[in-house]
């Protein structure tokens, strides 16, 4: 629709009381540097906030230099209630722009000024300027100071109309040309709940399968609003309800926390969330996911695979891996190197995806990565100039979550490989620690590593289900062969709150390794043994046992177990 003044608002019948009240009207919006033609484009936006039409007949604005009168285009210059006004430049109409042409509604109120531009020479985008509005009294109504750090197109917006003129009450527009005529992009919903915080922790030994639950919910909206929570479980591909919390209300910037204690059980990981009914005007902020894990398990995605020391030409690159039964979002994760422990800044912003469960991502350092063997459906991001490096002497690199905490964390050292040029450096397990050197191997497939695929290191997934002590592969051969090397020594207890004594003993009944010593287990877990004993000498060929406790309150045994791991040489 093209702007003029026959066609801008038909003639009116006022059934409405109308007030000229100083405080009925709202400075809202400024646009003083505008992308296409400052000298067309610019504009100020007011409100009227009350339930009453109001005149501005006589009203002016001023920039401190000059004074113009704002004046009608339609033969009257009343404002219905909750209409807003858009004051465009004369030279809109005159020179013919058509920047807003489109997008400011047709009840809105448009109307211009007596002169030929904002103020002494239009509006500053160079020097902030003090912008009052003032009524045909004489008495300033409104008076704001625009920033100017703006980018071009992205005028300065109140946030909520009903809190003054103060600075931190406006910002820019999260939208090019502004919302002329329409509800300001960085004001809030009128109902607007968000999740906000989601948080667990074990309730202690005497409840030995319960954890504290806390959900913390905020009203971010402009009026109090009516919702119901729901506290549920992630089971396969359904969603099965926990606790729920319905019928509260709660007023604007007020938070409340609601608490639930639920019973673990022995699956590992466990997927809560916490979701809102989604009756507010955003869904986006409604839901929050919480994974639990064993405590020697911090993320459901891990750090994988490490491509550190590339061929000529080819690129850096590091693989994630989703360990999880279902899909995880990544959306608002981030990667680093050790420098952006500290520093937000130097972190790679994921792109938002979800992982399939067992599935991958690559991340890489810039395009070539494409010419490697990648499977099509495999997530490929490329991190390109930002400061992220994966050192040939050794690094640190580092997973964010969503919340900036850490998600998985591995210090490699070239000692962990081969030191091959063009070899990767694959994880054996994905349940033993991340920064344990024994989970660490130098790829043995022959394109070099494996971006994408099932490691060539990796153990052999194997479902201990209820059984205590598992030995994975039994015989097994340290003779730096790359096969074999390493055993996997993989537990499921009965209570999620034990301590653990893991220890090895030969024939004789000597203690010849210890890998545990007093550590929290959880339920499910693993130590890796390279055949070595406590002063790093490999052991000789023959049968060992491998013997775990499990310790409750006080140091008492709890569940034991032993097990003959058999190390063995090929002939």
């Amino acid at each position: 629709m093209r702007f003029t003044a026959n066609n801008l608002i038909g003639p009116t019948l006022f059934a409405w009381l109308w007030i000229s009240c100083g405080h009925a009207m709202v400075l809202t919006e400024i646009m003083f540097d505008p992308i296409d033609n400052e000298s067309t484009d610019e504009f100020i936006e007011l409100y009227n906030e009350t339930s009453q039409a109001v005149t501005i007949d006589g009203w002016r604005i001023t920039d401190g230099g000059d004074t113009d009168r704002i004046v009608e285009l339609n033969g009257h210059e009343y404002v219905m209630p909750h209409q807003y006004v858009v004051i465009l430049d004369p030279d809109y109409f005159e020179d013919g722009s058509t920047a807003y042409d489109g997008m400011i509604p047709e009840n809105a109120l448009i109307m211009t000024i007596d002169n030929a531009t904002f103020g002494d020479r239009g509006l500053s985008n160079s020097n902030a300027e003090c912008i009052s509005i003032v009524n045909a009294e004489g008495v300033v109504v409104a008076s704001y100071t625009y920033s100017i750090e703006n980018s071009s197109g992205r005028s300065d917006e109140k946030i909520d109309p009903q809190r003054g003129d103060s600075s931190a009450n406006w910002a820019n527009s999260l939208v090019e040309n502004g919302t002329p005529g329409s509800r300001n992009s960085v004001t809030p919903p009128d109902h607007d709940l968000t999740v906000s915080g989601f948080k667990w922790d074990q309730i202690g030994l005497e409840s030995r399968d319960s954890i504290n639950v806390w959900i913390s919910v905020r009203n971010i909206g402009l009026l109090p609003s009516i919702d119901s929570l729901f506290l549920l479980e992630q089971v396969s591909d359904s969603e099965r309800l926990l606790q729920s919390w319905q019928g509260w209300m709660l007023n604007p910037d007020d938070s409340i926390q609601f608490y639930a204690m639920l019973r673990l059980t022995n699956q590992s990981p466990r997927r809560l969330i916490a979701k809102l009914s989604g009756s507010d005007e955003r869904d986006d902020n409604d839901i929050r996911v919480m994974t639990i894990f064993t405590e020697e398990q911090t993320s459901a995605i891990v750090i994988n695979e490490i491509m550190y020391a590339s061929e000529p030409q080819r690129s850096e690159w590091v693989e994630l891996h989703n360990t999880a039964p279902y899909s995880m979002s990544m959306r608002g994760w981030s990667f680093g190197d050790g420098t952006a422990i500290h520093d937000s800044t130097r972190r790679f912003i994921l792109p938002d995806t979800v992982v399939a469960p067992s599935g991958f991502v690559v991340l890489s350092s810039d395009s070539s990565i494409y010419f490697d063997n990648i499977p099509v459906e495999i997530p490929v991001f490329v991190w390109g100039s930002r400061p992220i490096s994966l050192n040939n002497t050794g690094d640190s690199l580092i997973l964010f979550d969503d919340h900036g905490e850490f998600a998985d964390r591995v210090d490699y050292r070239p000692s962990w490989g081969d030191r091959t040029v063009g070899i990767s450096l694959e994880r054996i397990s994905t349940l033993s620690a991340s920064n344990d050197h024994l989970n660490w191997a130098a790829s043995l497939d022959s394109t070099g590593g494996t971006p994408g695929r099932v490691n060539s290191r990796a153990l052999p997934s194997y479902a201990a289900g209820r059984e205590l002590l598992v030995l994975e592969p039994n015989p097994f051969t340290p003779d730096g062969d790359n096969r074999d090397d390493i055993m996997a020594i993989r537990y499921h207890l009965d209570y999620p709150d034990a301590r653990l004594d893991l220890k090895i003993y030969d024939v004789r009944g000597r203690e010849v390794r210890r890998l545990a010593n007093n550590e929290p287990a959880g339920y499910i877990g693993e130590k890796l043994w390279d055949g070595r004993s406590s002063d790093g000498r490999l052991l000789p060929t023959g049968q060992y046992i491998v013997y775990l406790e499990a310790l409750g309150k006080g140091g008492s045994r709890i569940q034991s177990a032993q097990r003959v791991a058999v190390l063995a040489r090929r002939s």
